[in-house]
């Protein structure tokens, strides 16, 4: 009997051993790389913002439609499952001298937001700017090809008009998996024509599309630069909180490898190049979903609240 004790002591402590092996490979927080291989040229993306003629913007707009929220672990590798962290969703409105506009991002409708947050209070308001803005812009793009920044485009009552406005770069056109998921018009998707570049795109003055692959096949941030010279870098789902960022703290791997299907190690890359420019330069970094840089930058002036029409 004495025999049998022992044998099952030591299969409760490997089982005990891979469990704890287990949650440390899935929910552990990992080691950021001490340096990038992800090459952001912010001297490369301001000429390329200058490159364009033309009046660059002169402000930037945020519409929300919902404050939502994930588990903190979720967000924060290593931290607790059971702790609601709240996540911010809207779109961009990027304002030129004569009341044109670039939109960035399209949020989702009310029933993408139940699909993810079925407590969530949703912002109708909001989202009708939204709606509103997508008729009126003169181009319009997404930092990544998930529901909560493509779905606005499902609700949309005229998707032709959007042909020749809406910007798709190749690798988010050819997501169609998410595109569905997002319940993005078959037929609008049809009629685009894939926008392809490298690293760096002009998309109007003082705007610059940067590619950064790795949260999705089609990720990509957005450079803005203003008349009076300041700057916001709109990273999409780079990084979901700026605490990500300024901590170097990744999402854990059960998000990452199981759930969103990541690139990890761009990712991880794209947090090092971005964490080693924060507070070295003077472009502000802006994460999507973060409440609380959210609220700073609008009370600082530097997002007007409300789409502007």
């Amino acid at each position: 009997m004495a025999r049998f004790a022992r044998i099952a002591l030591w299969v409760l402590v490997l089982i005990l051993a891979l469990g704890f092996g287990a949650y440390r490979y899935l929910l552990g927080r990992s080691d950021v790389p001490a340096t990038s291989t992800y090459a952001l040229d912010m001297s490369e993306v301001r000429r390329v913002a200058s490159s364009t003629p033309g009046d660059k913007p002169v402000r930037v707009n945020h519409a929300q439609v919902a404050i939502g929220s994930l588990p903190r672990g979720a967000i924060f590798a290593g931290e607790s499952l059971s702790v609601p962290e709240p996540m911010v969703h809207g779109a961009y409105q990027v304002v030129f001298p004569d009341g044109s506009y670039v939109v960035i991002d399209s949020a989702f409708d009310e029933a993408g937001l139940r699909a993810m947050n079925p407590d969530a209070k949703f912002q109708s308001e909001g989202y009708a700017a939204i709606q509103r803005a997508l008729a009126g812009a003169r181009k319009i793009v997404i930092t990544h090809e998930h529901a909560d920044h493509s779905g606005g485009f499902a609700g949309y009552a005229d998707p032709e008009n959007l042909v020749g406005r809406l910007e798709l770069n190749a690798e988010q056109l050819a997501n169609q998996e998410q595109l569905e998921r997002a319940k993005f018009p078959p037929a609008l998707a049809s009629a685009l024509t894939p926008l392809a570049y490298e690293r760096y795109h002009a998309l109007a003055p003082g705007v610059v599309l940067v590619k950064a692959a790795g949260h999705t096949p089609g990720s990509q941030m957005i450079f803005v630069q203003l008349a009076d010279g300041k700057e916001l870098l709109f990273l999409g789902d780079v990084a979901w909180h700026m605490d990500q960022i300024r901590e170097l703290w990744y999402r854990p791997r059960l998000v990452t490898d199981f759930f969103i299907g990541e690139d990890r190690d761009a990712v991880m890359a794209q947090f090092r190049a971005l964490h080693d420019l924060a507070g070295k330069d003077p472009v502000v970094l802006v994460a999507s979903h973060d409440v609380a840089q959210r609220d700073a930058l609008v009370a600082s002036g530097a997002l007007g609240a409300n789409f502007e029409f």
